[in-house]
């Protein structure tokens, strides 16, 4: 076994990603709900690689060659319930399945392996509760408010070791508590245009079983842009061009009430996205975060690039 060469490394062990919302969800947060009594079943990878690693606001060298490369395979439903309650609902489901490339510190030094199985199970809620159309000869123009709660489920393992020593909770399939986020959806659409702001809280629970680790609850604001470039007469395709800005703050996480120094931080993300209707019941979906500004507590590894991609199809 390769042993850990600096003091550092240890500092590693308790970090966690900046994460608030399940990352093989499709259109959980979404402004627009699905028709009442629709029904939209989708398959969604997402991949993310973390190579680099993060004093604070800036970058150190990585000798240990430490990463995590990840690939989550979701499998969603998305449900819209007939109109017998007040309000425009939507249900969703989502179960990743998860594949994971590590090279990590233990309390026995650095070891490198691959996870695989099922990860944390989400279940989410949406609700347009106003939607305002003005009418007249300004029929292109209209804007809705939202409001959804999405819950982790803590499904996937949390306990996996190598070498008789447990690894770090990041590269855990699972994070062994319970997650809520809530978030208020506003947009305003004009013709092809449409501006949509998210605002997001999502707490998660100390660890279930005999666990007392508590993860950092985060607070997320995104602004995006969203155009129609392409709108063809029914039934013909539609593709939509977006490009967002979204900011996140974690904060630390706590073991048996102690802060562990090295979790949580800041971010701001750039996210384009692409989204294509070949029918109006197909869709296709592309959606890339690069990081602008990074800033973590302590030292550690932080993502460079991830991009999710999904097809859908609703009837």
């Amino acid at each position: 076994m390769l042993r850990a060469t600096g003091p550092w490394c240890l500092l590693l062990l308790l970090a966690a990603p900046l994460a608030a919302e399940p990352a093989v969800g499709v259109n959980m947060m979404e402004s627009e709900p699905l028709f009442a009594g629709g029904v939209q079943f989708y398959l969604a990878h997402h991949h993310e690689f973390q190579t680099r690693l993060f004093d604070g606001a800036r970058t150190r060298a990585n000798r240990e060659g430490l990463f995590t490369i990840d690939h989550q395979l979701g499998l969603g439903v998305n449900w819209g319930v007939p109109r017998v309650i007040p309000g425009e609902w939507t249900l969703s489901a989502v179960v990743p399945i998860v594949l994971r490339d590590f090279r990590t510190v233990t309390q026995g030094g650095v070891v490198g392996d691959q996870l695989h199985g099922i990860g944390d199970v989400t279940l989410g809620a949406r609700m347009r509760y106003l939607w305002w159309v003005p009418g007249g000869d300004r029929g292109g123009e209209g804007a809705s408010l939202n409001l959804a709660c999405v819950a982790t489920l803590p499904t996937g393992d949390n306990n996996a070791d190598r070498d008789g020593q447990r690894l770090p909770r990041d590269i855990q399939l699972g994070d062994g508590a319970v997650g809520l986020t809530f978030a208020h959806i506003s947009a305003y659409s004009r013709n092809r245009l449409e501006l949509i702001s998210t605002t997001q809280f999502t707490w998660r629970s100390v660890g279930v079983g005999r666990s007392n680790f508590d993860f950092g609850d985060s607070f997320a604001h995104d602004l995006e842009v969203k155009y129609r470039v392409i709108q063809e007469k029914f039934p013909g395709n539609t593709m939509f061009l977006m490009l967002g800005l979204a900011w996140q703050r974690t904060d630390f996480d706590r073991d048996d009430g102690v802060r562990a120094k090295n979790s949580g931080g800041q971010e701001l993300i750039l996210t384009p996205k692409i989204q294509w209707h070949p029918l109006p019941w197909w869709e296709m979906k592309a959606k890339f975060e690069v990081i602008l500004w990074r800033e973590v507590n302590g030292i550690q590894l932080g993502s460079e690039l991830s991009m999710r991609a999904s097809i859908s199809y609703r009837f």
